[in-house]
C-alpha cells in the first residue's frame, strides 16, 4: 500500500533528530503560557496574539508560508446562543426538553423515524438506514456506537469507531436527506462523566459549516414520551446485534432562534517544506497540534501549558529541525497549529474541508497534544482505564487501530527513544479518546492519522495546568520521535 513504510531510519535522520533545543522549547513555551495570552481562547484577543508569534518563528525557521505569502489560515467562527423562549422542540404539540442549538434560524414539521444508532458502516456490516427513507424527515437515534463496552463487538470491541462520533452520525443523516437529528440519552454508556470545566468560551461553530443538519439532545425525562422503554430497546438492539429502525407514529416541530449571531476571525499556523521528488512532492506528511486553550474566568487564568502549548512548541522546533537538514525529504512536510480545537476541532476540521490551495495533498498526520507530562488517573479514569504506576516513559499512540502501517512506523522511530507505547485507548470506549483531537478529521477523511498522547492528569483543563510541571525530558524524546517518524514517512 505504501511503498515508502517499508524504510529504515537513516545515520543523517538519527543525528538531526539529536539536535532538539530544550531551551527553545522552554522559551516558547513560557511565552504561550504567560498571562498576556489570556489563556488563547477562540474569539480572545490572546489567541490572535499566539497565531501571530507562532507565524514568526515559522518564518524565522525557514519554512514556506501557506496562504499568499502569510503564515496564517483565516476562517470566521460563528457564537450564536439559542434564545430559549423562542426555540421549541414539540412532540404532538407537546413540548419536550432539549439541549443543543443552531447557529441560524430553523423551522421544521415532519414525521419520525427511529434509526437505531444513525451508522452506515458497511466495513461493521451494520446500516441503521438501511431499509427506511429518511429524506423529509426528523431522525431520533441513540449515541454512540452498538455494544460499546464488549470486547466481541463487531465494531472495535471496547474501542470507538469514527461512527460513535456526533459530527458523523449528523453527516451521515444529513447525506440521507434527514432534516434533523434528536439523539436519545444513553443510559448504559461507559463513558466518563464531563468534563469538570467546561469553560471553552463563545465559539460554536464554524461560519460556513458544511453541515447544516441541526443536531439536539433530548433529556431523559422527555425522551421517554417520543421512545416508550427506550432503555429496553437500546438493550434489545444490541443483543440482536441487527438494526431494528422503523417509521414512529406521530410528528415533530423543531423551531430553533439563534440570538444575534457573532462571528469573529481565527486562524491555522502554517508553514512547509517542499519535497525534492518531483513525483512525491504533492504529497506531504503533516505534523500537527493546536495552540488554543481556555478563556481567562474571573481572576483566574488557564495557561494551557501541557493542553496544548506543549504539541505547539514541539511542532515549531521540528519546523526549524526540518528546516536546518541539509538531507532533501522526497515528500513534502507541513507544520500545522489549528485554532479552535477546544471549541470541537474546527480549525482541523477547516482545513480538511478547504486545505491552502499551494499546499500539497496530506497523506498521513502525526498529531501532537498533551505530550509533555506524566499521565496519572484523574476523576474522569478512575475505574475506566488502565494506567501503569510508572508513566514517566509512556506515551499513547491513538488512531493506530484504524491506520496499523502508520502505527509500525511510530513503533520503529521509537526503537531509538525507548518510550513504552501504549495503545489502550483504542480498546477503550469510556473516554471517547479517538474523536477528542484534531488527528480526527483527518482520520474521518479516510487520511492515515495518529495522535502521540501523554495522557491525562491532574489539572487537565484547570489554571493548575502550567509550564512549571512539564517533563522536559519527555519533551525531548517526543519530538525526536515525531522527527523521526515524520522523516521516515517523508522519504
Amino acid at each position: 500500500m505504501w511503498a515508502f513504510l517499508t524504510a529504515t531510519f537513516s545515520l543523517a535522520a538519527l543525528a538531526s533528530a539529536q539536535t532538539v533545543r530544550v531551551d527553545r522549547l522552554k522559551a516558547d513555551l513560557t511565552f504561550l503560557t504567560s498571562r498576556e495570552m489570556k489563556g488563547r481562547a477562540a474569539l480572545e484577543n490572546g489567541t490572535a496574539l499566539a497565531a501571530r508569534f507562532l507565524a514568526a518563528e515559522l518564518a524565522k525557521a525557514g519554512v514556506k508560508p501557506c496562504c499568499d505569502g502569510s503564515y496564517l489560515q483565516e476562517f470566521e467562527l460563528t457564537s450564536a446562543p439559542l434564545d430559549t423562549e423562542q426555540s421549541v422542540v414539540e412532540w404532538q404539540g407537546e413540548k419536550i426538553g432539549f439541549t443543543g442549538g443552531h447557529p441560524r434560524p430553523i423551522e421544521i414539521r415532519g414525521p419520525v423515524v427511529f434509526a437505531g444508532y444513525g451508522v452506515t458502516a458497511p466495513e461493521h456490516n451494520w446500516d441503521d438506514y438501511a431499509d427506511i427513507d429518511v429524506k423529509g424527515k426528523v431522525v431520533l437515534i441513540f449515541e454512540r456506537e452498538p455494544r460499546e463496552s464488549d470486547e466481541k463487538s463487531v465494531f472495535l470491541g471496547r474501542g470507538l469507531t469514527k461512527h460513535a462520533a456526533a459530527r458523523s452520525k449528523r453527516l451521515n443523516a444529513q447525506e440521507h436527506g434527514a432534516l434533523a437529528v434528536l439523539v436519545l440519552p444513553n443510559g448504559r454508556s461507559a463513558a466518563a462523566p464531563a468534563d469538570p470545566n467546561p469553560n471553552r468560551g463563545g465559539a460554536r461553530t464554524l461560519y460556513d459549516e458544511a453541515i447544516r443538519t441541526p443536531m439536539l439532545t433530548l433529556r431523559k425525562e422527555t425522551a421517554v414520551k417520543m421512545l416508550p422503554e427506550f432503555g429496553k430497546i437500546q438493550e434489545a438492539l444490541d443483543e440482536s446485534g441487527k438494526p431494528a429502525s422503523r417509521a414512529l407514529d406521530g410528528s415533530v416541530r423543531i423551531k430553533l432562534v439563534p440570538r444575534r449571531a457573532e462571528t469573529a476571525r481565527c486562524w491555522n499556523v502554517l508553514g512547509w517544506i517542499e519535497g525534492s521528488d518531483p513525483k512525491l512532492r504533492r504529497e506531504a506528511v503533516l505534523i500537527g497540534s493546536h495552540y488554543d486553550h481556555l478563556p481567562n474566568k474571573g481572576e483566574y487564568v488557564y495557561p494551557g501549558a501541557n493542553d496544548n502549548g506543549s504539541g505547539t512548541v514541539v511542532v515549531v522546533e521540528l519546523a526549524r529541525i526540518f528546516a536546518a537538514g541539509k538531507k532533501k525529504l522526497r515528500r513534502s512536510v507541513i507544520f500545522a497549529s489549528f485554532g479552535a480545537e477546544e471549541n470541537g476541532l474546527l480549525g482541523s476540521y477547516y482545513y480538511v474541508a478547504k486545505p491552502p490551495p499551494g499546499l500539497p495533498k496530506v497523506t498521513a498526520v502525526i498529531n501532537l497534544d498533551m505530550v509533555g507530562r506524566d499521565e496519572a488517573h484523574t476523576s474522569q479514569t478512575e475505574g475506566r482505564v488502565p494506567v501503569p504506576a510508572e508513566t514517566l516513559r509512556l506515551m499513547n499512540v491513538i488512531g493506530g487501530a484504524y491506520f496499523p502501517e502508520l502505527a509500525r512506523v511510530i513503533e520503529r522511530a521509537n526503537r531509538a527513544i525507548g518510550f513504552d507505547l501504549d495503545s489502550k485507548y483504542d480498546r477503550d470506549s469510556s473516554q471517547s479518546a479517538l474523536w477528542r483531537c484534531d488527528h480526527f478529521p483527518f482520520l474521518i477523511a479516510g487520511i492515515p492519522a495518529v495522535w502521540l498522547f501523554g495522557g491525562w492528569h491532574p489539572g487537565y483543563h484547570e489554571p493548575s495546568d502550567t509550564a512549571d510541571k512539564i517533563n522536559w525530558d519527555k519533551m525531548e524524546r517526543v519530538t525526536r520521535l515525531a522527527y523521526l517518524a515524520a522523516e521516515e514517512l517523508a522519504r
